[in-house]
């Protein structure tokens, strides 16, 4: 069905055939296609009773915009839960890479309050209100060495809510916090990744 195929195409199972984006404007005249070739298919009466039909290779698709790399990513870690053709960090590696500190060393090096700063992407954010009704969030950052908690608190998140949002790639400054055995980063800062 639609929905299916949709998906497929989305996750990248069927990149073998043709661009996702054009695929996807094109899901009408692909439904058609495959529709009447089984039907062509069900009413064969021999080995040979398709000759003269159309095949795959007579199905042209009207041009259309191809799928940027965002998308294509946004789809696969929506549909797979993990990113296949590449990482939203790749365009920042150089960047992350000559930072010192990467969120595998803030958890296992670092202490109860030492300053850090990091560069990630916001791979969860679970927003919450407190009981003074003001909005704050907990949110997993990643980078290409590891995942941690960060603690956004009103303040920093009335200053930086344009920004926080789930799949953004962000710098932080933050203080280390161990609690309950957990190494978390209260944040004090944001700005994009850049």
């Amino acid at each position: 069905n639609k929905k299916s195929r949709e998906a497929l195409i989305k996750a990248g199972a069927l990149d073998e055939f043709g661009e996702r984006g054009i695929m996807l404007a094109n899901m009408e005249r692909l439904l058609s296609f495959v529709k009447e070739s089984s039907s062509a298919s069900a009413d064969q009466t021999s080995l040979f009773g398709t000759l003269g039909m159309e095949t795959s290779d007579d199905l042209k698709l009207e041009p259309a915009p191809e799928a940027s790399q965002t998308d294509k990513l946004a789809w696969e870690k929506e549909l797979l839960g993990l990113y296949i053709s590449g990482h939203p960090l790749d365009k920042f590696r150089a960047v992350l890479e000559k930072r010192e500190v990467n969120i595998k060393k803030a958890r296992e090096e670092m202490r109860e309050g030492m300053l850090v700063v990091i560069g990630g992407i916001i791979e969860e954010m679970r927003p919450i209100i407190t009981k003074k009704n003001e909005p704050m969030a907990f949110m997993k950052l990643s980078d290409l060495s590891g995942t941690i908690e960060v603690v956004v608190f009103p303040s920093v998140m009335e200053k930086h809510k344009d920004l926080l949002k789930q799949e953004a790639c962000v710098a932080l400054k933050g203080k280390i916090s161990y609690r309950n055995n957990e190494v978390s980063i209260i944040a004090e800062k944001f700005k994009p990744l850049v």
